[in-house]
């Protein structure tokens, strides 16, 4: 499955040299989980730098885990981060934005993973544990 990953601040602009050095340290610890997709933009108008890379995600179910394990303890360590997820495959779209704004690590994790795994349609397999009621729908709200 492949899935558009955007992250974003409420403290740095995104041209902002410390920022793109964060998002940056999140790509490459991604980068160790699954395949990633990286088209650069031609950014902002106004914009002082290139812009952030467009990227994209290829998921295997064996990574899910992996993969919500990074974006909840990148999260974790600023409160001003934000992590939007896109899919489409076969027709199906979907959307989900992260924040850790509201949630503890273990609910962020556990939260990110359960949309992540739904969007395998069963895991290839693996049986879908079931939602617990912290579990946030899945249908294109933010989370956090």
């Amino acid at each position: 499955m492949h899935v558009r990953i955007t992250a974003t601040s409420d403290r740095f602009d995104a041209d902002d040299a410390r920022w793109l050095s964060q998002v940056g340290l999140l790509l490459d610890e991604l980068g160790r989980e699954v395949s990633l997709e990286t088209r650069h933009t031609a950014g902002e108008p106004g914009a002082k730098s290139g812009g952030l890379p467009d990227v994209v995600l290829t998921i295997v179910s064996a990574a899910v885990g992996g993969v919500a394990a990074v974006i909840g303890t990148w999260l974790k360590n600023s409160r001003d981060r934000s992590v939007h997820l896109q899919w489409e495959e076969n027709g199906d779209k979907g959307e989900v934005t992260v924040t850790t704004r509201n949630s503890d690590n273990a609910t962020l994790q556990a939260t990110v993973e359960h949309w992540l795994r739904s969007r395998f349609h069963g895991g290839e397999g693996e049986e879908q544990p079931p939602p617990t009621p912290d579990d946030p729908s899945t249908d294109g709200d933010s989370v956090g």
